[in-house]
């Protein structure tokens, strides 16, 4: 299968109002798009640097490797795009080929993406509602999420003094019925977080995810020793050692961003690996594309599709590149068609 044509498609997508982080906020949503089109058939894959670890040159970088990976694709056999992934040494643009590849590989066996990942059919994958930041407004971003059906909520934590923010959480699982998962993006010293997990302990807790600004496997593992929920590593993976964490099981729970990780058959690797020493796996995104999001919802159904996955910031978006997969109940429906299940739509579609 001959790759006939390569699209690159700019996008930026504004978002409805501010995503807050410890260190970033992020207003919009900028990637690239690329289309691999063979046969009638077309396969996409996103390429959107992780606003929480990039500056503007290795979002320039990793642009720049997206552009010289579209360029050796054209003309080449979809089979030797596959075998060629490892050439692309940019984690992030080799994240957005994979997809755009085995999307337009699965689209020609006529198999949704998860299935043509070796996993079982699945109709839909859970994920937690994302509630932004313990603000004045996170009471009632909480409460939809109640009534639409999700059982699991993220709120972003380390933005204002632990104390205040153990305060405020006690008061909103005070006025809810729903489980919170929290995420500091590496916001405490160690005496802080201690001092917030102790006040928060006994509240509906699903996991807390990187709770200090300096992480160690001592450090991680003495705070989730004290915990009854699961403490989580997400931006620390690298810098403290997938093989590291693995052996030390200093935490519950791996989260992972497949776009860092840098493709499709990397992150099943490595939560495969996480599995096996004991650890809970979940697929995240932070606020990616609609095409971004189906890709990791796929990932997630191979991986574990009844786990909540951090997928549903869908609603965050003014508009998107696609339409967006449907949130019912608590769960992303995946679609019924093969491949990803959906391409870009309005100006994004035109060529």
């Amino acid at each position: 299968m001959k790759l006939e044509q390569v699209v690159l498609r700019p996008y930026a997508l504004p978002l409805k109002q501010p995503w807050r982080a410890a260190h970033a906020t992020l207003g919009e949503r900028r990637g690239v798009l690329i289309g691999l089109f063979s046969q009638g058939l077309a396969g996409w894959g996103d390429c959107a640097p992780l606003p929480s670890f990039s500056g503007a040159q290795d979002r320039a970088d990793t642009f720049a490797a997206l552009e010289r990976a579209a360029q050796s694709l054209r003309g080449a056999a979809l089979d030797e795009g596959l075998a060629g992934l490892a050439a692309i040494d940019n984690a992030q643009a080799r994240w957005a080929v994979e997809t755009a590849l085995r999307d337009l590989s699965a689209r020609r066996d006529g198999l949704p993406l998860h299935r043509a990942l070796g996993a079982a059919a699945a109709s839909q994958v859970a994920v937690n509602a994302a509630a932004g930041p313990l603000d004045e407004s996170c009471a009632s971003r909480v409460a939809a999420a109640r009534q639409n059906g999700f059982d699991i909520v993220k709120i972003k934590v380390g933005l204002a003094d632990a104390d205040e923010e153990a305060r405020r959480l006690r008061a909103l699982a005070s006025e809810t019925a729903i489980r919170f998962r929290l995420d500091a993006n590496r916001a405490w010293s160690e005496a802080e977080a201690r001092r917030f997990l102790d006040a928060v302990a006994d509240l509906p807790i699903d996991g807390v995810e990187e709770p200090l600004a300096q992480p160690t496997l001592e450090n991680l593992r003495r705070l989730q020793e004290r915990c009854p929920f699961a403490l989580a590593i997400d931006e620390s993976l690298f810098e403290l050692g997938p093989e590291k964490i693995f052996a030390a099981r200093a935490t519950r729970r791996l989260v992972l961003k497949p776009a860092r990780i840098g493709g499709l058959a990397a992150t099943l690797r490595l939560a495969r690996q996480a599995a096996a020493a004991g650890m809970e796996v979940v697929i995240t995104s932070v606020v990616d594309s609609a095409i971004g999001v189906a890709a990791a919802a796929q990932l997630a159904a191979a991986l574990d599709p009844a786990r909540a996955h951090g997928l549903a910031t869908g609603p965050w978006l003014a508009r998107d590149v696609a339409p967006p997969l449907p949130l019912r109940n608590g769960a992303l429906v995946l679609p019924d068609g093969p491949g990803l299940g959906l391409v870009p739509s309005g100006e994004f579609a035109e060529f």
